[in-house]
């Protein structure tokens, strides 16, 4: 499977409007150019709509690709609680695009011990959880960690916005913020809860 379809995406389908559908589109078109060496042959949003996705309700658009597009699931969306993170190093680990195949990631994440994620780190660099992007607040601003392991459709519409900052945030800065959030394709900022910073362990 991951052979044919090595790559996938989740976007969010909310009564019947596709979110950040360009930026998704932008970023697969990256991807493909990347490693197939060929520009994007299709259309993301003619093919999500000849299969005539829900609309009413919150699902999760699940797209797994390579050369050729597979068949979109439209999967009821429910957003799992995260509240606490185990920083776990790993110098090692790359994802630079949203690869099918997660094995290395969710050896990371069975390391979480009593913790919710995992907030992963690389040579001392703070980078993401298993499956969000970060944002750290100060009481006044927003910041985002500049290298994360992928960037995220939600990360650089925020960045866009201007509602979020890149920073370089290493495991000794992290004390410096009074909170944090976690944001990703399928949790827009409205939707992403202000967790205070004591409830990442390990540094």
């Amino acid at each position: 499977m991951y052979n044919i379809f090595p790559l996938f995406e989740s976007i969010r389908l909310e009564n019947g409007c596709f979110h950040l559908l360009s930026l998704h589109e932008k970023r697969m078109r990256k991807a493909h150019l990347k490693l197939f060496k060929s520009a994007l042959p299709f259309n993301l949003s003619d093919h999500l709509m000849a299969f005539n996705p829900p609309g009413t309700g919150l699902y999760k658009c699940r797209l797994v690709y390579g050369k050729q597009l597979s068949v979109p699931e439209f999967l009821p969306y429910h957003r799992k609680s995260i509240r606490s993170l185990r920083l776990i190093e790993s110098g090692a680990i790359v994802y630079p695009h949203k690869f099918a195949n997660r094995s290395n990631i969710n050896q990371l994440l069975n390391k979480r011990n009593d913790c919710d994620d995992v907030l992963i780190v690389k040579n001392g660099i703070v980078t993401d959880t298993s499956y969000c992007n970060i944002v750290f607040g100060t009481g006044s601003d927003w910041l985002t960690p500049e290298k994360p392991l992928l960037e995220g459709v939600q990360r650089d519409y925020l960045l866009n916005e201007g509602i979020i900052k890149k920073a370089s945030i290493s495991i000794k800065d992290i004390k410096k913020f009074k909170y944090f959030r976690l944001i990703n394709a399928m949790i827009p900022w409205e939707d992403s809860s202000v967790q205070n910073i004591d409830n990442i362990f390990g540094f």
